[in-house]
C-alpha cells in the first residue's frame, strides 16, 4: 500500500484512484485536484500520541484486518483507509 495526501487527509491505498474514491465517498464528496504521494518512511503523530512511520501505521492496520479474517469475520484486507486527518 501507498500513502497519499489529499487536502488535509492522509489515506492509505494501493492506487491513487482508490485513495481519491475513498476521499470522494467518505470524506469530501468531490474529486480533489491536489493529490500528493507521501513517503511511507515519514513519521506522523497518531491520535493516541505515538510517533510512527506511515509504513508502521499501514502495517498495524493490515495486521488488525488479518486478525479479523483469522477469527472468521469478513474483512477486505487491502481496502483503502484514512491514516490521519491533519490539523488545518
Amino acid at each position: 500500500m501507498q500513502a497519499f495526501k489529499i487536502e488535509n487527509h492522509i489515506i492509505a491505498a494501493d492506487l491513487i484512484e482508490d485513495a481519491m474514491n475513498l476521499f470522494k465517498h467518505e470524506i469530501g464528496g468531490y474529486f480533489p485536484e491536489n493529490v500528493e504521494e507521501i513517503d511511507i518512511s515519514d513519521q506522523i503523530e497518531c491520535d493516541d500520541g505515538r510517533i510512527m512511520t506511515v509504513k508502521d501505521v499501514i502495517n498495524e492496520t493490515l495486521d488488525e484486518r488479518q486478525e479479523w479474517l483469522r477469527m472468521g469475520f469478513q474483512c477486505e484486507v487491502y481496502r483503502p483507509f484514512l491514516i490521519k486527518k491533519l490539523k488545518d
